[in-house]
């Protein structure tokens, strides 16, 4: 049914304030159960639910009405001391307030759907003080008279009327003023709602998503600062177009002669430079946004599995301020949420087995972010029984993903990255968490289309720790210009360790290998000509230069004929068509108006294994 709005400003206005309580109740919520006494928290959760209620009420929405106000009475009655805060009565206000995403992702979507509400409401009923009749009360017609401004929903036909209805407030319901906890009749109980058989099936959703996440990923909110500093950065832009328009002119005009016009239009040049640079890296900004739009919803999906395994498990969320660019924010959370169900499954003990090993009940779960340089580093770290590399290295036989020679010659870091492999598990039987050998290689697939690294260090029976190390941002990145037989390449900074001017005499083949002996390792080297079949256009010279290229401990040395020099470049894609296309992750444009393929260092490690750097 779709929704028939005379004030849009006022629907947009509901739903952006609407979206911002709904997206915090959740960490809200979970956060009260562990600190049940904290008035604050619970006084704001009822401020939410309230101010959700009585919008809805004002613009006609008589679902989320029905849901939002026996939520609001439970949480009245916390709030009064009448019922204490269990996991029984969380777990059915948190299923309300799923219900309270799911119709608003409904009017968001510009339709109303009739939801079947009465399981959840039917939950809510037996924590209120007044029992109401089990069979719920005849709908009723809505009022025919509605306030100015008001939202309706356009009426349905006779046939898909539904089966309840409550007529909407004509104005928000006033909210009920704190009470002292006073003593009650008697004292608080606990009480275990005993819910009702559905009684039909919900419809289909317009938005599936909408009920996980309300967020729009169309727009970003802009600090009004950044938008000032960005407005006096083009404010510097148009002075030096018009002086560049300038000296155009006095050089057409013969007012100005070639040397004057060089040394000005020098000047100018410098000046437009710094003045670009400010300008994108305020633009930059305005695209970061911080990792808590992700992190929010950890501590909610954390409980939900900590209950479903029965394990006690503490999350600590640290650097959730920390900004990174949104287009790679909307990447992380398939990857994170599949880091944060291996750490609970396979990481953390039941309480039973921590308590023999002689830890803590409950495990710990560490999620976090910082800075480092042009990269974010994010951290998924458990006290839980580590990574077994013997299980590991039997199960992969078993799975007859690697031989038995394979895993002989494996590094301890090799036999971590064991459980990245497409069909890997530890588990013999798969359950609705893991098992199944998809997960771990979704996370490495993922991380590798942002041109990322993912790194495990584990200890057994202490414990495992996961780090993403993620580009700030996908659009601009400082490169090092190489040259492979007239050709010109792109190798992003961030990889490159160092360089090195080197006599081929002193390359060496071990089993079909080309490598350099450098310092105390061996250096695996990859020629670019040969992988990117570059014809060869010039005598092969004795002497030629060395890229090395790392991530995590793994080294390559990439030949190449030339450096030449360091600038910052714009990524732009390759199309569908080539965007696989092994080794390279995108191209750009050079100020001479050529094409330039950008190396994938990566895929570049990964051609080359050997990539331990034969340590």
């Amino acid at each position: 049914m779709p929704i028939d709005c005379e004030d849009q400003e006022l629907l947009e206005g509901f739903l952006t304030e609407t979206t911002e309580l709904l997206e915090k109740l959740d960490d809200d919520l979970v956060a009260l159960e562990k600190a049940p006494t904290d008035t604050d928290l619970l006084n704001r959760i009822f401020r939410s639910i309230h101010t959700v209620k009585g919008a809805s009420s004002f613009l006609g929405f008589d679902l989320l009405v029905r849901v939002t106000h026996k939520t609001e009475d439970v949480l009245n009655r916390l709030r009064k001391g009448e019922l204490l805060v269990t996991s029984e009565i969380m777990d059915v206000i948190l299923e309300a307030t799923d219900l309270v995403k799911t119709l608003v992702a409904d009017i968001k979507a510009g339709e109303i759907v009739d939801r079947e509400i009465e399981t959840t409401v039917n939950k809510l009923i037996p924590l209120l003080t007044e029992q109401p009749a089990t069979k719920q009360p005849e709908a009723q017609p809505p009022t025919s008279q509605s306030p100015a401004g008001e939202c309706q929903a356009v009426p349905p036909t006779a046939a898909e009327q539904p089966e309840t209805a409550v007529p909407p407030s004509a104005a928000p319901s006033p909210e009920p003023k704190p009470e002292a906890a006073a003593q009650p009749a008697s004292p608080p109980v606990a009480v275990r709602p005993v819910p009702e058989a559905p009684k039909k099936p919900a419809l289909p959703k317009p938005a599936e998503k909408g009920g996980d996440d309300l967020s729009d990923n169309t727009t970003v909110r802009v600090d009004v600062k950044r938008l000032d500093d960005l407005m006096n950065q083009v404010g510097e832009l148009v002075l030096e177009r018009n002086r560049m328009i300038q000296l155009n002119q006095d050089l057409q005009g013969g007012t100005s002669d070639q040397t004057t016009f060089g040394e000005e239009f020098g000047k100018l040049t410098k000046r437009m430079s710094f003045v670009t640079s400010e300008l994108q890296m305020q633009v930059l900004k305005m695209r970061m946004i911080p990792v808590e739009k992700v992190f929010k919803k950890f501590p909610r999906i954390v409980r939900s599995l900590a209950r479903d395994l029965g394990k006690e498990v503490d999350l600590q969320i640290f650097g959730e301020e920390t900004e990174l660019d949104r287009s790679v924010v909307d990447e992380i959370g398939d990857p994170l949420i599949h880091l944060i169900r291996n750490a609970m499954d396979h990481g953390l003990e039941t309480p039973e087995e921590r308590q023999i090993a002689g830890k803590p009940r409950s495990g710990s779960l560490v999620l976090s972010a910082i800075h480092e340089g042009n990269s974010i580093i994010i951290s998924i770290k458990d006290d839980g029984r580590g990574i077994d590399t013997d299980r590991v290295g039997r199960k992969a036989i078993e799975k007859g993903l690697i031989t038995e020679d394979q895993l002989a010659a494996m590094s301890q870091r090799e036999m971590f990255d064991l459980i990245f492999l497409p069909g890997f598990s530890t588990k013999d039987k798969a359950s609705d968490l893991s098992g199944r050998g998809v997960g771990m290689d979704v996370v490495k697939t993922n991380i590798k289309k942002l041109n990322g690294l993912i790194e495990i260090k584990s200890d057994k029976g202490l414990g495992s720790e996961f780090i993403l190390r993620l580009p700030l941002t996908l659009a601009i990145i400082q490169s090092l210009l190489v040259e492979v037989e007239g050709e010109i390449y792109s190798i992003p900074l961030a990889s490159v360790l160092e360089t090195l001017r080197v006599d081929q005499r002193q390359f060496h083949v071990i089993g079909g290998q080309e490598v350099l002996k450098l310092r105390d390792m061996v250096l695996p080297l990859i020629r670019l000509e040969q992988v990117f079949k570059v014809q060869r256009r010039y005598e092969q010279e004795p002497f030629c230069y060395v890229v090395v290229i790392g991530a995590a401990d793994k080294r390559v040395g990439l030949v190449v004929t030339r450096l030449v020099g360091q600038q910052e470049v714009a990524i732009k894609s390759l199309g569908n068509y080539l965007a696989n296309v092994p080794g390279i992750a995108g191209s750009t444009i050079l100020g001479d108006g050529r094409v330039t393929l950008i190396v994938d260092p990566v895929g570049m490690i990964d051609s080359g294994e050997g990539a331990t750097g034969g340590r």
